[in-house]
């Protein structure tokens, strides 16, 4: 059992550094890159600016690496009291 433990969170610490490399290189790619202007005022609500895919993918890489290490901790709490 401790072998599952052992995998789900090193998983939830890989997870979490590709969901910091997609942030960082979400943020170097709006940085660099010039303002761009909608089309019309609904599609300025919405963001399209560069880099904002990164960005996204890298939230929803964190919300996964926080489910892995909720699961991993809940496992490992069970264990430790033997049920």
């Amino acid at each position: 059992m401790y072998g599952t433990i052992k995998k789900l969170f090193v998983a939830s610490a890989f997870v979490t550094l590709c969901s910091i490399a997609s942030l960082y290189v979400g943020s170097r790619v709006a940085a660099t890159a010039p303002p761009t202007q909608a089309a019309n005022a609904l599609a300025a609500q919405f963001g399209g600016d560069p880099g904002d895919g990164w960005m996204l993918a890298g939230g929803l890489l964190m919300v996964v690496a926080m489910a892995l290490c909720g699961a991993a901790s809940m496992l490992w709490f069970r264990e430790k009291q033997g049920g």
